[in-house]
């Protein structure tokens, strides 16, 4: 198989799916030569095997080894917009990089072989792994060991992919512990608002003028609805660690703020809390940052620590 050099670095923000547009510039085919020259094993996830045609990834066998959860086969993911994007980049960088046509590259990255209960539906290796963690955090996870495992040739992806890897780390380390942060430090802020004569009723309000302060003048509900989160999803587990390390400042001001000045009544109370959200939002400003309302959504904390999990072992087995 011919190695392939790539001089220009990823950036190091740049998502992971960036690093693996590389693959684009490798045909599946070349994922068959791999295997062979791996000893004829074939693709695994653990000890089961994984069908491919021409170096396509059969989408069932992912969704069998997820466990076959409802309303998530192929066919649910590849109608999402990302995914049609996802699909037409990769497409482009194939006709550019071979110079092949478009229409027989179109037929070659996602199709289905049969028909019935026996069809499988098979796709280029990249649009495989976005699958794969789209189906299952886990099983994206095995996956990503597999493209490191056929391009251990090229040094420099690999270490763009662990790179990656870490960064993620450090992310979801920070979120599980701003998240784990906020419950005591919420818990430490009602128990001053107590102190202050706030009832039961009152908390929702303290809350809110924190909110208030540091979101621009947007409470709790205005939030969810501009974070487009479903009525189950809680503000703070989809806050990535930016946005988690700005709330838990403010809910700590707060307090020390209320610790100090000893309000008499829940409106000063609420006036504190609020003060401590302006406060937090203009250091935000003066260091240039973007506003916690400007941030995208993160996906749930429980995603969060499972890819921590995960990755950990992935990592682990590099060193």
């Amino acid at each position: 198989m011919t190695k392939k050099k790539y001089q220009k670095p990823l950036a190091i923000d740049a998502p992971f799916e960036e690093a693996l547009e590389r693959f684009a510039q490798t045909e599946p085919s070349e994922v068959d030569e791999a295997i062979r020259e791996d000893g004829g094993r074939g693709l695994h996830l653990g000890d089961s095997p994984i069908r491919e045609d021409n170096g396509n990834v059969c989408l069932n066998d992912l969704w069998d080894r997820a466990g076959k959860p409802e309303n998530q086969r192929a066919r649910d993911w590849y109608r999402g917009k990302r995914v049609k994007a996802l699909e037409r980049a990769l497409q482009a960088r194939i006709v550019e990089k071979f110079h092949k046509p478009l229409k027989d590259v179109e037929d070659s990255t996602y199709y289905t072989v049969g028909r019935g209960g026996g069809a499988l539906t098979y796709a280029h290796p990249v649009l495989a792994l976005d699958y794969a963690e789209y189906v299952k955090p886990e099983i994206g996870v095995a996956m990503r060991e597999i493209f490191l495992r056929y391009r251990a040739d090229d040094i420099s992806l690999a270490n763009d992919i662990f790179d990656r890897i870490a960064e993620q780390v450090q992310e979801d380390e920070y979120r599980l512990q701003n998240r784990s942060e906020m419950t005591v430090r919420n818990t430490e802020l009602a128990r001053q608002g107590a102190k202050a004569g706030c009832t039961e009723y009152d908390y929702a309000e303290l809350h809110n003028s924190g909110y208030r302060g540091l979101y621009n003048g947007l409470e709790a509900a205005d939030i969810h609805k501009l974070k487009k989160l479903t009525k189950s999803q809680k503000i703070l587990d989809h806050m990535n660690a930016a946005e988690g390390a700005a709330n838990v400042f403010r809910v700590t001001q707060a307090k020390i703020a209320m610790e100090q000045r000893k309000p008499k009544t829940p409106e000063e109370a609420f006036k504190i809390a609020h003060e401590a959200g302006v406060e937090t939002r203009e250091a935000m400003k003066r260091i240039g940052g973007i506003m916690p309302e400007d941030m995208e959504p993160a996906d749930s904390i429980s995603k969060a620590k499972k890819r921590l999990e995960e990755n950990k072992k992935l990592l682990d087995k590099k060193s």
